[in-house]
């Protein structure tokens, strides 16, 4: 009895453990999702309180964005906003995860840059949130950078 007891209280912990692994990406996915609806409240609802939005620059400075204010710059924009991210590595332990993401970003169907994301998520009472998003614009041919990362 105790053994039974004992091997469905670890598959219960194995799948609840694999239910949160599998959704580190959901917040990432909808963030990209929220920016192609210009949604405001759902791209803030991605990122946890106190995260961090920033951009690597091509002269090695580091530019911090407002998070409220990306979030309403984006749903005043017009256009069609398309971030098509090219490939995720996924690592995470417990509570934790980080995400590389390669990217391409169209807007209006036409090219515009293409670079690299880095998500730090953490798991919380309501999920995964991203609490830090760093990014780069790559500085070359974003078709050659496309076919290289895909």
């Amino acid at each position: 009895m105790i053994k039974t007891t004992l091997r469905c209280a670890l598959s219960l912990g194995l799948m609840s453990f694999n239910a949160v692994a599998d959704n580190v990406t959901a917040p990432i996915e909808s963030l990209f999702d929220a920016m192609r609806e210009h949604d405001e409240q759902k791209i803030l609802s991605q990122f946890t309180p106190d995260a961090i939005l920033q951009r690597a620059k091509k002269d090695s400075t580091v530019h911090t964005t407002d998070i409220a204010k990306f979030a309403a710059a984006i749903a005043k924009m017009n256009g069609f906003l398309d971030e098509q991210l090219l490939a995720k590595r996924v690592q995470q332990s417990g509570n934790l995860a980080s995400v590389w993401t390669p990217y391409v970003f169209y807007r209006d169907e036409q090219l515009s840059h293409c670079g690299v994301n880095s998500f730090q998520l953490i798991h919380t009472e309501h999920g995964w949130k991203i609490h830090y998003l760093i990014d780069n614009v790559f500085e070359g041919d974003c078709e050659s950078f496309a076919k290289t990362h895909s």
